[in-house]
């Protein structure tokens, strides 16, 4: 009569065993993320290159380029109580901070190439704020001189939003390396979140300008009452308070002073 041997494995060897193989197969992924990290740098760099091919802004090579990147104090498109395609609350286009920078910029660099991109969902994403960055891909060259970034006002959550900051500049940085980086303080202060902004500017050696006796300030608020235009060069009226709290033409002459000042 045939007897079964039975084997038994020590818990140490079977410890051993296990973790032998958990590494092996942490190995693997690590590798494997490794190796799709490097893809993903690699697809994302090369879709910089074929910008003018895939439907990105065409900068010129004989201009000075400029790109401004913001929210609703940047651009804000046309809604029922907005009547302008411009930074709320410019009464006109060319009153608002981005126009006046670019018309300050003509007068030192001559022809002056600018666009400007409402970035709020940077601001409002804060679970995952990297995850927004590809939306400036269209946007991003090395052809670009200046970037201005004015963002934060309507940021809540700061859990993350210096490393957040750290990591949108080390974008910008990457995909415009000529470009030198200004980044506006808040408009509006809200517990540390400017400091948060300026420590990030510092860790990446970016320019941070103030706003300073700006923010916070009515007198520089549009206010209730203002008269505003809409392209065609019609009036409106502002009724909106979240319209009114925005910078009014003296706000935005003296945002773009603070800008223009550091150049």
């Amino acid at each position: 009569m045939k007897q079964k041997s039975l084997f038994i494995v020590s818990p140490i060897v079977l410890a051993a065993a296990i973790i032998f193989a958990l590494v092996k197969i942490g190995r693997h992924e690590r590798s494997q993320n490794e190796m799709i990290s490097n893809l993903t740098e690699e697809v994302r760099v090369l879709s910089h290159k074929l910008n003018g091919m895939t439907g990105g802004v065409e900068w010129p090579e004989d201009s000075f380029n400029y790109l401004a990147i913001g929210n609703s104090l940047t651009v804000h498109g046309v809604t029922t109580f907005w009547w302008n395609e411009c930074g709320m609350a410019a009464s006109k286009d060319e009153k608002d901070y981005f126009h006046l920078v670019t018309s300050g910029l003509e007068k030192k660099a001559g022809n002056v190439y600018s666009v400007r991109f409402n970035f709020g969902a940077w601001e409002i994403q804060a679970h995952d704020r990297d995850e927004t960055l590809v939306s400036l891909d269209k946007y991003l060259s090395p052809k670009i001189d200046l970037v201005t970034v004015q963002l934060a006002e309507n940021v809540t959550n700061l859990d993350t939003y210096e490393k957040d900051y750290v990591s949108l500049l080390t974008y910008l940085k990457t995909y415009c390396p000529k470009a030198r980086i200004l980044v506006v303080g808040d408009f509006w202060s809200r517990e540390n979140r400017d400091q948060l902004k300026e420590q990030a500017c510092k860790e990446c050696g970016v320019e941070y300008i103030s706003l300073e006796g700006i923010k916070d300030n009515n007198d520089y608020f549009c206010g209730l009452g203002t008269t505003v235009y809409d392209d065609d060069g019609n009036p409106h009226v502002v009724e909106h308070g979240g319209v009114a709290a925005h910078p009014g033409d003296t706000g935005m002459e003296a945002i773009a002073d603070r800008i223009l000042k550091a150049l």
